[in-house]
């Protein structure tokens, strides 16, 4: 299908330009959800053959990193003003 783009106007053009793009992206989107899925499941299939021990060792560290996480961050802020004070 070919458009004759001369009897579009140039704010017709452009917004058809970002339907294509939103599109596009749509597509991509669509397709990381998809793999996110089979990871997911992937993660769920091999998680019911860990034992309880495993699992709560799993979640501890899940919780342990997301903690650890934050602290750093804050620390990161923290030394990033320090350095700025001092410039």
């Amino acid at each position: 299908m070919q458009l004759n783009t001369a009897s579009l106007s140039v704010q017709q053009e452009k917004r058809l330009k970002q339907m294509g793009a939103t599109v596009r992206n749509a597509s991509g989107y669509l397709n990381s959800l998809k793999v996110s899925g089979v990871r997911e499941a992937a993660a769920r299939a091999l998680m019911a053959e860990m034992t309880v021990n495993q699992l709560s060792d799993l979640a501890a560290f899940g919780t342990m990193g997301k903690i650890c996480s934050e602290v750093l961050d804050t620390k990161l802020q923290a030394l990033h003003v320090n350095v700025n004070l001092h410039e």
